[in-house]
């Protein structure tokens, strides 16, 4: 057969993917990902698969019962019980066993977001390991993926999971979706509090008009990849409407709100995608007093703002306890609630922005009483420190990020005790997506 037909049945594969990813999954961010598939298919030859017949012999995943499982807006992987979990807005929707990091090069536990993904990613560290369907939680090298599992702790660090298993998750994972990496089995329970946001209405009016303009903008995407189907490929013009399209939906997509409140820094900090737009002191009763971790997250929007749920990964106070602790100003609560929306979070740590946060991530949090070594073997690439320079200044200061954490010496960027962070200049306000 030759390349050329090769890549016409690649590509139409592709499409068929698509059209069943947007015909059953219709949150907006699946649309997207659909129309991402086609045109990938356009624009990539097809990947090579010379460890095709490697050996797979899995556990395999468990799934849980009869409901239509929505998108997945959290991974929790529990060392103790070496499994990871999915949870959607309704709950769990599916769990596999995984191998975690051995003795020496533990898995970090903690709190972290998928920064990228890579379908056919080899390891520049381990001799061109194959870590296929791979979802990046660090730049320096800790990740989730398909690989070999034992049945215990195996891997340098990352999270190895069945080959199928870590498949399926690849295709429905979206950038930022949350990863906690837990030392115990935890799972997340319906909470609310006065403290979690009360979203503006009319902004949350505005998600279903605009959900809408995303089905009708998927539909087209459905219609190339149907065309793709049966042509085999599609035509230059055809190729340029899907490009158009991918920026058009990528645009109207919200992006959620998220906010860590560290006890370490008696600082609150915002977050909207890897952009961060605020940071404020914040007040914290009894701040020599360890407080835990606790991750809040918004699933789904109610008649009246939104229903969350509450995560405990490291106890001192419980959930309910550690929130009664914290003082928010009034004026930056209503800003923080004025554009809160579904997969909007709230964290807080004993713990302060982890060194791996940086303009390329959300917010990644670190238990430093857990063993680490898979992360503290790790050197951030010499790429990321100079671009991070490059956007920064050479002091690591700028408008619209806060200098790396160090746990050795604090912020890079500290002088005479403050942080020189300007991101309250950068506050876009609510009317910004």
């Amino acid at each position: 057969m030759g390349k050329g037909c090769r890549s016409s049945l690649v590509t139409a594969a592709v499409a068929a993917q698509s059209i069943k990813a947007i015909r059953q999954w219709g949150p907006p961010a699946i649309m997207i990902l659909a129309a991402t598939a086609v045109l990938a298919a356009l624009t990539a030859a097809p990947p090579a698969d010379a460890a095709a017949n490697q050996a797979r012999h899995m556990p395999p995943a468990e799934a849980t019962g009869p409901r239509t499982a929505g998108e997945p807006i959290m991974a929790i992987v529990s060392i103790k019980s070496q499994q990871v979990t999915l949870y959607d807005a309704d709950g769990r929707i599916m769990r596999a066993p995984v191998s975690t990091g051995t003795t020496g090069r533990e898995t970090p536990a903690g709190v972290f977001t998928v920064v990228g993904k890579d379908k056919d990613h080899h390891s520049s560290l381990y001799d061109d390991a194959w870590m296929p369907n791979m979802l990046r939680i660090t730049w320096s090298g800790i990740a989730l993926h398909g690989g070999p599992l034992p049945g215990y702790a195996a891997s340098h660090g990352c999270v190895r999971m069945p080959y199928d298993f870590a498949e399926t998750l690849f295709d429905k994972a979206r950038i930022g979706m949350r990863v906690i990496i837990a030392p115990s089995d935890v799972e997340p329970v319906e909470f609310s509090h006065p403290a979690l946001f009360v979203p503006d209405p009319e902004a949350l009016a505005a998600v279903p008009m605009r959900a809408e303009t995303l089905t009708r903008g998927a539909a087209e995407a459905a219609k190339l990849a149907d065309k793709a189907k049966t042509t085999a490929a599609l035509a230059a013009p055809d190729a340029k409407s899907l490009t158009a399209l991918l920026h058009k939906l990528t645009e109207l997509t919200h992006e959620p709100v998220s906010v860590f409140i560290s006890r370490a820094t008696q600082r609150l900090y915002v977050r909207r995608g890897f952009e961060a737009i605020l940071e404020v002191p914040i007040t914290i009763r009894n701040p020599d007093k360890p407080i835990g971790t606790h991750i809040f997250t918004a699933v789904a929007r109610t008649e009246t703002g939104l229903r969350w749920t509450a995560i405990t990964i490291e106890s001192s106070d419980d959930a309910k306890d550690a929130l009664d602790r914290i003082t928010i100003p009034q004026d930056v609560l209503d800003r923080i609630a004025s554009i809160a929306l579904p997969r909007s979070s709230l964290i807080i740590s004993d713990e302060p922005p982890n060194r791996e946060t940086n303009y390329r991530t959300e917010f990644v949090v670190v238990l430093n009483n857990q063993p680490q070594g898979g992360l503290a073997m790790r050197r951030r690439p010499e790429s990321a420190r100079v671009a991070h320079r490059n956007v920064l200044g050479e002091d690591g200061l700028g408008s619209n990020s806060w200098p790396a954490w160090d746990s050795q010496y604090g912020y890079t960027g500290q002088r005479g005790g403050r942080s020189n962070f300007q991101g309250q200049q950068s506050w876009s306000g609510s009317s910004s997506y």
